[in-house]
């Protein structure tokens, strides 16, 4: 066998979000989204898993499995239900979280935004409105003076990539469904927006806080012919929003698979000279969302792959693929992997999962780059947005008629991972 060892201080984590664990989220767009007929999701959130009221008990679970860190978001459309009015109770709420987090000796890794807004935020137009960044803003201030010196790492905007792809171009549905290429772009540019005032009001507040935006990423792989088309659809959804974070004391990184992008050489739609042309591009990203599969946009449409449940590759090396990318856009920036996990009725492929990823990361640090810490999702089997509750990317299995935890054999291997703060694997 063979120690591969991790830096000392490395952040061992498990994560959750808001809307997908606390249940009841009634004053959301997203708890309006799923009631709304005609949408892709396919059940409603309900009562979730109800770590509103038992995080007390969660959180004393996952210090227990040996993390040294936990990766949670407090909820917008709780704290702020009517636009102006902060609800203290809901502030009480989340600092008892933070405290509880605190007591069992894990590190509170706090998310902003995970994806929801308050209904009356999306009355007002979403990321769509120019509005929007400076209510997230004041919102982020009175959390962060809420929850004062007790926090010392924000993630301000959960993958802004996946909010403007989703809710603003397609085609995987997510609120507000509102469509076309000059909303994404509109999008795009006010979660940026959002997230530097968020970054400014948070450093100002508690200058000694890590703060940093978090980010979906994919390894990226093409052909000659599909080259020009991947690297714009890579600048599209990730690095618009990378070079976004040039003053984040670290960045998130989050990833589940590789895309491939094959196309017949030569592939005039999609060449370099056509994608700069704005007409031309709007249709090449009609295009290739398009081409996706209706019923499942998240699946890999090559023959013979191996596929997860929300039939992404298997591909666990990929997040390393994601850590360099990022070290080649801002060289020398502090990077955590806030999301890596893989949805899966096997437990057995999650340990394989966790391994295959955490030896990939290992060999991204021993190349120096600066590589601090290691989340996985999700700490519990949770509701995964449109896709309801058929996904099983936890760490520990819910039973939502009784809520009993029960922790995986993944949940164990991980865990004792992060009290040695090294992967054993066999010589090869």
């Amino acid at each position: 066998m063979t120690d591969l060892a991790f830096p000392s201080g490395f952040l061992w984590g498990a994560a959750t979000a808001a809307h997908q664990v606390e249940g009841n989220n009634t004053n959301s767009d997203w708890w309006a989204w799923e009631q709304k007929p005609g949408t892709p999701c396919k059940e409603p959130s309900g009562n979730a898993i109800d770590h509103y009221q038992r995080y007390g008990s969660d959180i004393a679970l996952i210090a227990g499995l040996g993390f040294n860190t936990y990766r949670f978001s407090v909820e917008w459309a709780r704290i702020e239900p009517t636009e102006g009015v902060f609800d203290e109770t809901q502030l009480e709420h989340y600092r008892g979280v933070v405290a509880a987090v605190r007591k069992n000796h894990m590190i509170p890794m706090v998310t902003l935004n995970h994806f929801t807004l308050p209904e009356w935020v999306a009355r007002q137009g979403s990321w769509l409105s120019d509005k929007t960044p400076v209510l997230f803003e004041r919102y982020v201030r009175r959390v962060v003076e809420a929850l004062g010196d007790t926090v010392d790492w924000y993630c301000t905007i959960n993958e802004p990539g996946i909010v403007a792809l989703c809710g603003y171009l397609g085609p995987i549905g997510f609120p507000p469904g509102v469509t076309g290429y000059a909303n994404w772009e509109r999008a795009g540019q006010n979660l940026k927006k959002g997230h530097r005032r968020a970054l400014a009001a948070v450093k100002e507040l508690r200058p000694s806080a890590q703060v940093g935006m978090t980010h979906s990423m994919s390894e990226w792989q093409s052909n000659a012919g599909g080259r020009a088309a991947m690297k714009f659809a890579r600048n599209m959804g990730e690095d618009v929003f990378l070079e976004a974070c040039g003053e984040d004391d670290f960045v998130g990184v989050q990833t589940y698979s590789r895309t491939m992008l094959e196309m017949p050489r030569p592939a005039g739609w999609a060449t370099a000279a056509v994608l700069a042309v704005p007409p031309l591009k709007r249709l090449a990203i009609s295009k290739m969302v398009n081409s996706r599969a209706k019923d499942n946009p998240m699946m890999d449409p090559r023959e013979g792959v191996r596929r997860t449940q929300m039939g992404y590759e298997f591909r666990p090396q990929a997040v390393a693929a994601s850590v360099r990318r990022v070290a080649e856009v801002l060289p020398g920036k502090p990077i955590v992997v806030t999301e890596h996990g893989v949805a899966t009725a096997d437990d057995a492929e999650r340990i394989e999962f966790i391994t295959g990823g955490l030896e990939s990361l290992h060999a991204v640090i021993a190349d120096g780059i600066p590589l601090r810490g290691y989340v996985h999702w999700s700490a519990f089997d949770n509701f995964e947005w449109a896709m309801g509750y058929s996904m099983e990317f936890g760490l520990i299995a819910v039973d939502r008629a009784t809520q009993e935890r029960t922790p995986k054999p993944s949940a164990r291997f991980l865990g004792e991972i992060a009290r040695a703060n090294k992967l054993e694997i066999a010589q090869k």
